[in-house]
C-alpha cells in the first residue's frame, strides 16, 4: 500500500496531502507498506534453511573426517568411511537435526512481518504473540515490559527488526512466482527477504530496481 508520511504531524496519509495539517507532501514522503502474516513453519525461506544448513554441516563433517583418515591411513580413508557404518549414522543425524529444527519452527507459532519501503531504505519488523515458549524457540528473552498492543488491542512482541539502507545493498533478486524479493549485502549474502502479496509485487519490484543499481 502506498502512503505519504507527514513528518510534521507524524501521520500516514493515503494521498499526498496531509489530512491533519493540509500541506502538500513531496514525493520523498512516499512510502510503501505491507504486512505478511503466516506461521514460521510455512515460511519457504526458513524451511529451505532447515534442510540445507544441516546438509552443508554434514558435508563439511564428512570432508574433515575423510581428510583426517587420509592423513592417518592414507589410501584406506575411503574404505573407513564406507565400511565403518558411520555414513548411515550421519544420515540419521541429518534427519534428526531436520526434525528438531521443524519442531522449533512449529513452536515459534505465527508471525506478523511488517515492511516499510521509504526513500532511504527498507525496514522489516517481525511481531509475534507474546509467550515464553515462542520466545524460547526464537532465542529471545521473554520480557513482559516489551509487550505492546496493536490497533485492535491485541498484545504483540517484537521478535526481530532490521533496516537496510539502499546504498548499502549490493544487488537484488526477483522471484515473481514465489512473491519474493531478496536483497543482498554484501554481494553474495542474502541480508533481507521480502515476501509480498501478488497485488503489491510489481510496484515494490520497480521501487527496488530504481534504488539498487548494479555495482561494477
Amino acid at each position: 500500500m502506498l502512503i505519504y508520511y507527514c513528518g510534521k504531524c507524524q501521520r500516514q496519509n493515503v494521498n499526498n496531502v496531509c489530512e491533519s495539517c493540509g500541506r502538500s507532501l513531496p514525493g520523498t514522503a512516499a512510502r510503501y507498506i505491507w504486512s505478511d502474516y503466516r506461521p514460521a513453519l510455512g515460511d519457504a525461506v526458513k524451511l529451505g534453511q532447515v534442510f540445507r544448513l544441516p546438509l552443508i554441516a554434514l558435508a563439511v563433517l564428512i570432508l574433515v573426517m575423510l581428510a583426517l583418515e587420509y592423513v592417518i591411513t592414507g589410501a584406506r580413508a575411503l574404505i573407513f568411511l564406507t565400511d565403518s557404518g558411520i555414513l548411515p549414522q550421519m544420515v540419521q543425524l541429518y534427519f534428526a537435526a531436520v526434525g528438531v529444527a521443524l519442531l522449533v519452527l512449529a513452536a515459534q507459532g505465527h508471525e506478523n512481518v511488517q515492511y516499510v519501503m521509504d526513500p532511504k531504505g527498507v525496514l522489516k519488523r517481525t511481531w509475534i504473540r507474546p509467550g515464553r515458549l515462542r520466545c524460547l524457540a526464537r532465542g529471545l528473552r521473554y520480557d513482559p515490559r516489551a509487550i505492546q498492543q496493536n490497533a485492535d488491542g491485541q498484545p504483540f512482541y517484537m521478535a526481530h527488526e532490521e533496516y537496510l539502507v539502499w546504498q548499502d545493498a549490493r544487488r537484488y533478486a526477483l522471484r515473481p512466482r514465489a512473491g519474493r524479493i531478496k536483497l543482498y549485502r554484501p554481494y553474495g549474502f542474502v541480508f533481507m527477504t521480502l515476501n509480498l502479496p501478488r497485488e503489491d509485487y510489481d510496484y515494490a519490484a520497480r521501487m527496488v530496481a530504481g534504488k539498487i543499481k548494479p555495482k561494477k
